[in-house]
């Protein structure tokens, strides 16, 4: 008998060490592998969570004429989910061109027909029966009115940018131009 030559006994204790060792190798990374998938769950319900106050423009932003330039800016939001709601009694809007940086101050009180210059406001609420409160919530419509500062009107092809913000919603930002030729009522593309 040759005393250097494997066994079959020894073989076999071989390839038992190579499978536990494999086995407990698979098995850590199949652990590693579902643990990632449930942290990826737990973010994406997160995500969803935070995102069910998602705003929503839902038709066209209009540029309303004053003098010979756009005076007001009105639109309207509704909520991207069916659970959501936005309080408006906390949100901030931001103005920016390219002469301008500012934060619009929120008409008082907050609903109301008319808004004063350099204020925000909601000027119609859909349905009549949410009108009450200042919080958009799911199958609600506000519509915004901006009047702006007299000397901060857009001229023809002049862009703004408006940002709303709150601590209950993602950020949310519209980027528009006046148009060349302003009427009365303009859509802002």
């Amino acid at each position: 008998m040759d005393n250097e030559a494997f066994s079959g006994l020894e073989v076999a204790i071989i390839l038992i060490a190579f499978v536990v060792v494999g086995s407990v190798l698979s098995y850590t990374i199949l652990g590693a592998g579902f643990f990632t998938a449930q942290k990826t769950e737990h973010i994406g319900y997160h995500t969803l969570e935070k995102t069910s106050s998602v705003l929503i423009l839902p038709g066209d932003v209009h540029g309303i004429r004053r003098g010979d330039n756009i005076g007001e800016i009105r639109f309207s939001l509704t909520v991207a989910t069916q659970d959501g709601s936005v309080p408006f009694d906390s949100m901030v809007m931001v103005w920016q061109t390219d002469d301008v940086l500012r934060t619009l101050q929120a008409h008082n009180p907050l609903y109301d027909t008319s808004v004063d210059y350099g204020e925000w406001g909601i000027i119609r609420i859909q349905p009549s029966d949410g009108i009450g409160d200042t919080v958009l919530e799911s199958g609600e419509k506000y519509t915004i009115l901006i009047n702006l500062s007299s000397g901060e009107e857009l001229e023809p092809d002049e862009a703004f940018k408006l940002v709303l913000t709150s601590t209950s919603v993602m950020g949310f930002s519209i980027n528009r131009v006046a148009p060349s030729k302003i009427d009365n009522m303009n859509i802002l593309y």
